[in-house]
């Protein structure tokens, strides 16, 4: 959230520059996904790839979005679209912003009940020239 370009690089270094894959899906899965009491599970690659290329318009809207795996699947395929992510978990959500500016994506983030529509907090995603500026907006 602070920006640290440094961190963001040496981040993209360590992965070889390979935004495609969803590194950040994996380690919250394995370390942080409360699958219990939460029924959290990932969406399998082959899902994602299958709902990016069916997804046709620019405007993106992804519920229930995790780690953004579904999202990422779709700017592998179009760089240009921008998205609405809904979240509630909060643990999860410092794992989408950080796989959102990594990749320079514009997006608004809800963390919130999508049944009751209770909104907590709000992120917005602004381009910039190399990864993308976060700012809580609620």
């Amino acid at each position: 959230m602070n920006h640290d370009v440094d961190k963001l690089r040496r981040f993209k270094e360590i992965i070889n520059d390979d935004l495609s894959v969803d590194w950040l899906q994996k380690i919250f899965q394995y370390y942080e996904a409360d699958r219990k009491e939460k029924m959290q599970d990932y969406t399998p690659i082959t899902l994602a790839k299958f709902v990016g290329k069916l997804a046709k318009h620019k405007d993106i809207i992804d519920m229930c979005a995790g780690s953004g795996a579904l999202t990422i699947q779709k700017w592998n395929l179009d760089h240009d679209c921008k998205f609405i992510l809904y979240e509630f978990d909060e643990n999860v959500i410092p794992y989408l912003l950080f796989n959102l500016t990594i990749r320079n994506i514009e997006a608004e983030v809800f963390q919130m009940d999508v049944l009751s529509q209770d909104v907590f907090r709000e992120y917005k995603l602004i381009k910039s020239e190399e990864f993308s500026k976060v700012e809580v907006t609620k």
